[in-house]
């Protein structure tokens, strides 16, 4: 049979978001300064070194964005609206048509897979007993076209209950991290993005790697599909109900 290309969208909500380990020093300097005196200090260090006298952020800190070892995320907010839409046949994956083709897509709520913790604390009371580090967290919010997913079938249907999606959980924002289709990974088209800044947050804080739920751990967890699996056993069972009836 001819493949065929679907395309899933979300919202238009979302951003950008880094956590990454700084100095302690700078975590003392501003962890009870106001949010608008962190984003002067760290846009004083990155863009006009000169107008910066707090303690150093890192080492070899160059930008925000590059204070990531710990989380780096860009996608949606986890409360976004899900739709997906077949494409006219013969659209090519990621070209500028099958990203900007406006078809109404039709609504639906994927299953959501599961949500990793990266949350950080104000003081580093359990450095005694876990792996804290001394972090800073900064998001800039977006809006507009934050991407999408492309999946290609042999011919089948799209089956919304083969769609499934994480999250992760931070203090300032719950942001999509990842999805899959039939249990096989899809990333997000990023290519055609189109936004418009919404405001920035920043926090510093205290991050306790030992309670970080990392993509590793959970791509290691034995039961990860358990959930998925279940959904699809609801949907197979709702089916044949569905069939009896209407015989």
């Amino acid at each position: 049979m001819a493949k065929r290309l679907f395309r899933i969208d979300t919202g238009i909500n979302g951003g950008e978001l880094v956590i990454g380990t700084v100095n302690a020093e700078f975590v003392q300097e501003f962890i009870d300064k106001d949010e608008s005196d962190l984003i002067d200090a760290l846009s004083n260090a990155e863009h006009d070194p000169e107008e910066y006298d707090g303690p150093e952020i890192c080492e070899d800190f160059y930008s925000w964005s590059e204070v990531d070892d710990l989380e780096h995320l860009y996608g949606v907010y986890a409360d976004t609206e899900w739709s997906w839409v077949e494409l006219p046949a013969g659209t090519k994956e990621g070209t500028q048509a099958a990203m900007e083709n406006e078809y109404e897509g039709e609504v639906f709520e994927p299953l959501h897979l599961h949500d990793r913790e990266a949350y950080h604390e104000d003081n580093d009371d359990r450095k005694e007993k876990y792996d804290v580090v001394p972090c800073m967290l900064y998001h800039t919010g977006e809006k507009g076209g934050m991407g999408c997913w492309f999946v290609e079938t042999d011919g089948e249907d799209f089956d919304p209950n083969k769609f499934c999606y994480s999250t992760v959980a931070t203090n300032v924002a719950e942001i999509v991290d990842q999805a899959w289709y039939d249990k096989e990974e899809i990333y997000c088209d990023q290519s055609w993005c189109d936004t418009r800044s919404k405001g920035d947050w920043m926090r510093v804080g205290y991050f306790n790697k030992d309670w970080h739920d990392t993509r590793e751990q959970r791509e290691e967890d034995e039961y990860m599909w358990e959930l998925y699996d279940e959904n699809i056993e609801d949907a197979r069972k709702e089916e044949i109900e569905r069939s009896i009836l209407t015989k």
